[in-house]
């Protein structure tokens, strides 16, 4: 039993030693912090080695231990009066429950618990003669390891056994409980959940849509620019010949800014940059890596017939990792577009929220479709309609959407009522409020 605690209590030290401590030990020389690292670095021959050890050391005491227990306690129970002919099963029964016991507290709890708190001098113990039978039992070793991998196979698992996948839903988790236990700051963490789910979006997701862009005309007046300027003040405008879904590029303001201030004739010919055109169903990761590639500041998100749909400037795509950034003049423009708490716990929303940004607020499910965006969209969507003022449409999971201000073409702003939690969930709450 002390030889197959030995074995569990190495199995949780060299796992649970630091990284950076032993990478330390390492470096300064310790052959024994070298051994260690050689096990940690490969995990199949460690894992297989440690429950080899514990396997054999756990059947040679029970085979052996056992039975000569049970032979010499027979004849002892056999002498109490009432227990007669059932003294050899009684016996057996006894040694079982006895080395059980006795292996589960010395062979498995009390070794793991050691090897936790002192993990690094446990490690440093027996890395060495791990090591050493590790490399013995090698042949074996590597027949265990390929029939576990085997069987994986054959249940359509391709890692191997020693390789867990983690969804994306874990790692979440993991994020929001060291949030709230403080090990991590709050807003690192809402920084590091919305790069997960950052993962998940599209251009088409992220875009401001067409009705929202403020674009120029290829032959706009040197007058037209200006009062396109001080009307909307962005940084970045696209152009366009014919309509807006015919974008030939884009201008900046401060090219603007010095045309108009120019004495030469007035042209945004001169000033206009290129447009990069990407489709909706490309992925907001890949657009981002591709715009720091490009160093462009803004992408022009087309349909199947080349149609302009919305852009996508560097901004937006900062924002889905960090939140809402406010410019010194859009203050009064983006406070329409946070969401409005009512005291009845509904909430008003625009309707050229996105989707994802309603969903994350709120933390509710909604449906994620292509064929839509923003909520606007998913109303749309849903009723196979413009929804007109006090129609209510449902989600799938049961929140509604109660259309409050609505023209004929389009949906301006919604009362959304979250479904109160089922019975289950409200279950699973209360021992995390009573604990």
């Amino acid at each position: 039993m002390l030889v197959n605690g030995i074995f569990s209590g190495a199995e949780i030290a060299v796992v649970t030693i630091r990284k950076t401590r032993l990478d330390h030990l390492v470096q300064s020389g310790s052959r024994r912090a070298r051994a260690v690292k050689r096990l940690r670095d490969n995990p199949e021959r460690f894992l297989a080695t440690v429950q080899i050890g514990i396997t054999v050391v756990g059947a040679t005491a029970s085979a052996f231990g056992g039975s000569t227990l049970a032979k010499d306690l027979e004849p002892v129970l056999r002498a109490v009066p009432f227990i007669g002919d059932a003294a050899e099963e009684l016996a057996l029964a006894t040694v079982v429950a006895l080395v059980s016991f006795l292996s589960l507290v010395l062979g498995e709890l009390v070794p793991k618990s050691l090897a936790l708190r002192t993990a690094e001098r446990y490690a440093m113990l027996v890395g060495p003669p791990l090591r050493g039978l590790s490399s013995l039992a090698r042949p074996l070793v590597w027949l265990l390891t390929a029939s576990s991998n085997l069987v994986l196979r054959l249940f359509g698992d391709r890692t191997n056994f020693v390789e867990a996948r983690i969804s994306p839903e874990e790692i979440q988790q993991i994020v929001d409980d060291a949030a709230e236990a403080g090990s991590v700051d709050r807003r690192a963490g809402e920084i590091a959940s919305r790069a997960l789910d950052f993962a998940g979006l599209t251009a088409l997701q992220v875009m401001l849509p067409r009705g929202r862009v403020v674009a120029l005309p290829r032959g706009a007046t040197a007058e037209e620019v200006r009062r396109t300027v001080l009307d909307h003040g962005h940084t970045r405008m696209p152009v366009h010949e014919g309509s807006n879904d015919n974008v030939i590029g884009y201008v900046t303001m401060p090219d603007v800014l010095a045309l108009l201030w120019g004495d030469g004739q007035f042209s945004l010919e001169s000033v206009l940059r290129p447009a990069y055109f990407v489709v909706g169903s490309m992925p907001a990761v890949d657009l981002l890596a591709e715009m720091k590639r490009r160093r462009l500041q803004l992408a022009v998100v087309v349909d199947e017939q080349g149609g302009m749909i919305g852009i996508v400037t560097m901004e937006d795509l900062v924002e889905e990792l960090v939140g809402e950034i406010f410019g010194e003049n859009e203050a009064h423009v983006r406070s329409q577009e946070t969401i409005e708490r009512e005291p009845d716990g509904s909430a008003l929303v625009p309707g050229d929220m996105p989707v994802h940004e309603l969903s994350r607020q709120l933390a509710i499910e909604l449906p994620d479709d292509v064929r839509w965006s923003t909520v606007a969209g998913l109303c749309m969507g849903l009723a196979r309609r413009i929804p007109a003022p006090g129609d209510v449409v449902t989600t799938p999971g049961g929140a509604e959407l109660h259309i409050v201000d609505a023209s004929p073409r389009q949906i301006r702003t919604v009362r959304v009522r979250v479904p109160p939690p089922a019975e289950a969930d409200l279950d699973d709450e209360e021992p995390r409020r009573e604990g």
